[in-house]
């Protein structure tokens, strides 16, 4: 779903699984309205929600499909580790004795306060040109 900022006048897009997620969230907390952030300024722009259903109509179809789908995925993940934790009977090899450390960051050092130069001023040269003054 396209949407223009309406601060800074950027075009941006709100994906499908940010407008389900959105819908969601509207529907369980009872909102009218959606605050999609531009990219751009990172300010808030209010969407409505039956704009939000108009372009995503079977939004609670989809809540409902992507619900089973990650029991499903869930399910297979357990049943995976359990089998692989079945077949690893035998005790998993060391690594290495010695975790390997980092060396320590040497400390910055700041220059002394008499040594640091600083630019020198810019001379005012008025190249012939005479200085304004104010008139009354």
């Amino acid at each position: 779903m396209q949407i223009r900022c309406t601060y800074c006048q950027t075009m941006f897009a709100i994906s499908r699984e940010d407008m389900l997620a959105a819908l969601e969230h509207m529907e369980e907390n009872k909102q009218i309205y959606y605050a999609a952030h531009c990219p751009k300024c990172r300010r808030a722009n209010r969407v409505e929600r039956f704009r939000m259903e108009r372009f995503f109509p079977d939004w609670k179809k989809a809540i409902n499909t992507m619900a089973k789908e990650s029991t499903q995925a869930e399910t297979a993940a357990e049943k995976q580790a359990a089998s692989i934790g079945s077949v690893k009977a035998a005790p998993a090899p060391k690594a290495a004795a010695k975790p390997q450390k980092k060396p320590a960051p040497k400390p910055k050092t700041k220059p002394a306060a008499g040594s640091t130069k600083k630019p020198a001023a810019k001379a005012s040269s008025s190249k012939g040109k005479p200085a304004r003054t104010k008139k009354k």
